[in-house]
């Protein structure tokens, strides 16, 4: 599975207004203070196509708001996205991703962590961070539904506590973005 990062942090108006989604909807499920919306790339595929999926976070939030820049598909300390592309009859059709045991964060320094910019993602209120995955679709025609969600670090009460001190704030809860529609025919 490819991966490319959308470059650096972009305002939301201008990213929003670039992408032709003037009041998109960027208030998502889960963590008050984060939104998580995915775009694809077309609405309709062929069997088997590869799929560009853009995950978009926004910081909805007053607080700043830092996210781990490795967050990626397999399940790990710094968080993860979920992607499901489920069937008309709600049954999981295709679930990208990997996993991993250790959910812990270890006893890395998460503030030194989240300080360094080649790790983090800082966002601001009204900020958004996009990152693009591509997914291969299966070769069964239809109707489909992606589900996409942000999970949290797994961090321990002393490294939450450490994040508190020093007023930095990271997701909180899950995000659940608004369900996308694709056709594979």
């Amino acid at each position: 599975m490819g991966n490319r990062l959308i470059r650096g942090i972009v305002l939301a108006a201008g990213l929003l207004a670039g992408l032709g989604l003037e009041g998109f909807d960027m208030n998502s499920r889960g963590d008050e203070g984060a939104g998580l919306q995915i775009l694809t790339d077309r609405t309709s595929y062929a069997p088997g196509a590869t799929m560009h999926v853009t995950f978009l976070v926004k910081n909805n939030g007053k607080t700043p708001l830092y996210l781990f820049r490795q967050v990626g598909q397999c399940t790990s300390p710094v968080g993860w996205l979920s992607l499901q592309l489920r069937d008309p009859q709600d049954h999981i059709a295709e679930h990208w991703g990997c996993s991993i045991d250790d959910f812990n964060f270890g006893d890395e320094d998460v503030v030194q962590t989240l300080s360094k910019q080649e790790s983090s993602v800082f966002l601001q209120f009204g900020e958004i961070y996009g990152r693009q995955e591509d997914y291969k679709l299966p070769m069964r025609k239809g109707t489909f539904r992606l589900q996409a969600e942000l999970a949290p670090p797994g961090l321990t009460e002393e490294q939450k506590q450490s994040l508190s001190k020093h007023q930095m704030r990271v997701l909180q809860s899950t995000c659940k973005a608004p369900t996308v529609t694709i056709t594979v025919k």
